[in-house]
């Protein structure tokens, strides 16, 4: 059976608050067809019922759905679900080939100390469908970022592609995510950045073509110095190859002195997005500076050497930036589902383009999600929030490789393909 339109609408009722509002104890029930299983069918239910719970009392969600002979064939939701806590399935019952779930979210629950420090981190996380113990490995592939003002980074070698390389090195020191450098490659044709939210096409080529879920790029801002001073010299002290504007006019000789003017204080600032490759649409976007004192620049750095360029202030100043956006990054993707792609369909046996070093184990339940890329949707701006999508089934992983994992489809109401996603159900 199909979920006709009025019970669509039904899974937006039945919500109640349990105890005062003081209390921060939310319940709502929510509701989907049995189609897909029993798996995707929780997954679908429990989300339901914690996105009523968003509406009502934690933000905005905008949802898109397309209808058949009056029937319901495709929804999709975008948007936060910042809701603190760990949803609890309090009841579940089946009827008329539908699954009801109960679900319950005490937002002042204590959490544990490893998930207290991720929401700290994250400042509102929507807890990730991941198994008790397991951690999920996010892949990323990290690309090309413009220098807009390139007359000012002369001495930072080739900034364009040793930025995204030097984000990928840092991501991969991070537990559980795994970064690709493709600085060489722009998503926007002559590497001249346009809107972010225009590449959503090369987006998601990219993650097709590299098995990625993350796409990053970004740009350059400011490389600029921002003050200079004078610096007195004597008896031949000053290097030639020191930045800085001397001083030869009258008695500049005058005991073997000299005076120059050089650069003391400096900025660096960068723009950078987080795409879902799935998708195409920019899941976060930020601009971060610094400005650092005292040695700012070499100019006899032709070829970039960041060990080098470490030993100065504005490249240690660099560096503990670059950490805050690889920290940044990572827990933006942790807060995000874990999804792995379908490579090859045999039967009823499916590939997947992850295995035992993204995180996946034996007899794991995956659901398998089908984009229908023919219904983008975007806001009236033009920005891409996201593609539809409808589940096909779930999976059981019978054996799994270090990339690769094979599964099992079960209850499968249409036809697996590759390019399909699976991801895990929500945890209960």
């Amino acid at each position: 059976m199909k979920t006709k339109p009025f019970w669509y609408a039904a899974l937006w009722a039945a919500f109640l608050l349990a105890g005062p509002a003081a209390a921060e104890v939310y319940r709502a029930e929510g509701m989907a067809s049995l189609e897909s299983g029993l798996v995707a069918a929780r997954q679908q239910a429990i989300e339901d019922a914690v996105r009523q719970m968003a509406m009502t009392h934690a933000g905005t969600l905008q949802a898109t759905s397309r209808l058949d002979n009056g029937e319901l064939t495709e929804s999709s939701m975008t948007g936060p679900l910042t809701l603190p806590g760990t949803p609890r399935v309090l009841q579940e019952s089946q009827r008329d080939g539908l699954l009801f779930v109960t679900v319950e979210v005490d937002t002042a629950e204590p959490v544990s100390a490893a998930e207290a420090a991720g929401a700290s981190a994250s400042q509102a996380c929507a807890r990730p469908a991941t198994p008790a113990g397991r951690f999920l490995t996010r892949r990323l592939v990290s690309t090309y970022f413009e220098v807009t003002q390139p007359q000012d980074a002369g001495d930072l070698g080739n900034l364009a592609t040793w930025l995204p390389s030097e984000l990928s090195r840092r991501l991969n020191a991070l537990r559980d995510v795994r970064a690709l450098d493709a600085g060489n490659v722009s998503l926007f044709p002559g590497g001249k950045v346009q809107e972010p939210w225009q590449a959503s096409d090369a987006v998601r080529d990219i993650g097709r073509r590299e098995e990625v879920q993350f796409v990053l790029a970004g740009r350059v801002l400011d490389t600029g110095v921002t003050r200079k001073e004078p610096r007195l010299g004597a008896f031949g002290g000053a290097s030639g190859s020191e930045a800085g504007l001397y001083y030869t006019g009258p008695l500049a000789g005058l005991f073997g002195a000299s005076a120059r003017v050089v650069p003391v204080e400096r900025r660096f600032a960068v723009e950078y997005w987080l795409y879902d490759a799935l998708t195409g649409g920019v899941l976060a976007t930020a601009t971060v500076a610094t400005t650092a004192r005292g040695a700012v620049h070499d100019s006899s750095l032709r070829v970039f050497d960041l060990s080098r360029f470490q030993q100065n202030d504005y490249g240690r100043s660099v560096a503990t930036l670059l950490d805050g956006v690889a920290g940044k990054l990572a827990n933006t993707m942790h807060c995000l589902p874990f999804a792995a792609r379908v490579v090859r369909v045999d039967g009823d046996r499916v590939y997947l383009g992850a295995g035992t070093l993204d995180g996946l184990a034996s007899a794991d339940r995956l659901i398998v999600y089908k984009q229908q890329p023919q219904t983008e949707i975007r806001r009236g701006d033009g920005v891409v929030l996201g593609l539809p999508e409808r589940v096909i089934g779930d999976v059981e992983l019978l054996q799994v490789q270090p990339r690769l994992a094979v599964a099992m489809l079960r209850n499968a109401r249409g036809k697996v393909d590759v390019g399909d996603w699976v991801r895990f159900p929500v945890r209960r």
